[in-house]
């Protein structure tokens, strides 16, 4: 199996490509509901070329920034927009200080990385109390895939896109929604929902560092 760091670096233009389309970025706004009030400093974890960086900084302003391991991603992050802060780094050894941030987003990100409890880990460290982690995640069960592809069909550049996506996933890896809770909760974070997006392809998870942590 390539390396999923490996495999990105190399397909950054047709992965741009796929994503730049309604579907995907609706989902990236939608994100922006689950962060807490008042967020400005927010970190998007794996920003690719930055589709979901520049939905959030778009709202939230200066204090977000994206992070990404792969160079060429972070170079199409960089054309889409000149003033994003973009940082070339390791998602499982962050360089940031702990209890620092306000929310931290994942836009289909976790299931690519060999480590996830390790990357969990940092986002709670990195996270101030009452801070949140917004993530969304392939989805299990082939159910879920089989109407999910169908339920795309209608918009065709998407359906594209989503078959290619749980294809990747298929190799990469998927989650239940109590599989990503579980990961979250290992991790000392507060899970406030987990909950069935895109048509059943995906999961949108929320989960919150405690106030007394």
């Amino acid at each position: 199996m390539i390396r999923s760091d490996v495999l990105f670096q190399a397909a950054t233009l047709p992965y741009e490509l796929l994503t730049r389309n309604p579907v995907w970025e609706s989902r990236c706004v939608r994100m922006l509901d689950e962060l807490p009030p008042g967020a400005k400093r927010v970190l998007d974890l794996g920003c690719g070329p930055g589709n979901s960086t520049v939905q959030v900084a778009n709202a939230l302003g200066r204090g977000v920034f994206g992070l990404d391991y792969a160079r060429a991603m972070l170079h199409r992050a960089r054309a889409r927009s000149g003033a994003l802060p973009l940082v070339c780094g390791d998602g499982t050894r962050l360089p940031i200080r702990s209890a620092t941030l306000d929310a931290v987003t994942f836009h289909s990100v976790l299931y690519l990385l060999p480590d996830r409890r390790a990357a969990l880990a940092e986002v709670a460290r990195v996270l101030r109390p009452g801070g949140r982690v917004a993530l969304l995640e392939p989805q299990a069960g082939t159910a879920n895939t089989i109407g999910g592809i169908v339920r795309a069909m209608g918009t065709p550049r998407w359906a594209v896109a989503a078959t290619l996506w749980r294809g990747v996933s298929g190799v990469y890896g998927r989650f239940t929604r109590d599989e990503l809770r579980g990961l979250l909760e290992t991790s000392g974070l507060s899970v406030r929902k987990a909950e069935s997006t895109l048509g059943g392809l995906a999961v949108l998870a929320v989960a919150e560092r405690p106030l007394g942590a």
